[in-house]
């Protein structure tokens, strides 16, 4: 069973940790990870959540994301997910910190309550996506996508991505500051 650290409103660890079930039925506070990567192209690699998943199934995702589990430092959560997702030791100096925010959800009619604070990072690497070992009971497939592309699909309020507003306000800045 996974565990997470229950954070207070403002961020910071309380020193109580429950059970990821609970945390997302009863609301709790908590830490979230993000990793984009970028490649040479300026694609994001972009994940489908499985079909299988309790919240946002086939939905476009993040290219890598989790949480740390409780006593876990943020990079070893970090690289733990980069393994276990796409197959992929991650060299921690790659990690560029980008912003954390939070956001609060409801989904499945009031059954999935999910409070974060999401710390957002950004990789820039080529992989040859053919050759990644996905996780298949959390992501269905990954896809590179023109970042100005994936940008505007959210413009458009494509239905198939997971809504993370702030995120992508910020995330796009970021970018464009980089790469145009």
């Amino acid at each position: 069973m996974e565990y997470l650290d229950i954070l207070d409103e403002n961020g910071n660890k309380t020193g109580e940790k429950k059970p990821r079930r609970d945390v997302h039925s009863k609301g709790y506070w908590h830490k979230g990870i993000h990793i984009w990567i970028i490649n040479s192209k300026k694609e994001l690699l972009v994940q489908r959540r499985s079909a299988n998943k309790d919240v946002y199934p086939n939905k476009l995702y993040i290219s890598v994301a989790g949480h740390p589990v409780s006593g876990e430092d943020e990079i070893e959560g970090i690289k733990r997910e980069f393994k276990e997702e796409i197959g992929i030791e991650l060299n921690k100096n790659k990690l560029e910190y980008l912003f954390t925010f939070a956001q609060k959800v409801v989904e499945n009619d009031g059954k999935f309550l999910d409070n974060q604070f999401y710390d957002v990072y950004l990789v820039e690497m080529d992989l040859d996506i053919k050759k990644l070992k996905l996780q298949e009971d959390e992501v269905s497939e990954v896809m590179n996508i023109y970042y100005k592309d994936f940008e505007n699909m959210i413009e458009n309020k494509n239905k198939d991505i997971v809504n993370h507003p702030e995120e992508w306000k910020r995330l796009f800045k970021i970018l464009h500051e980089k790469y145009d």
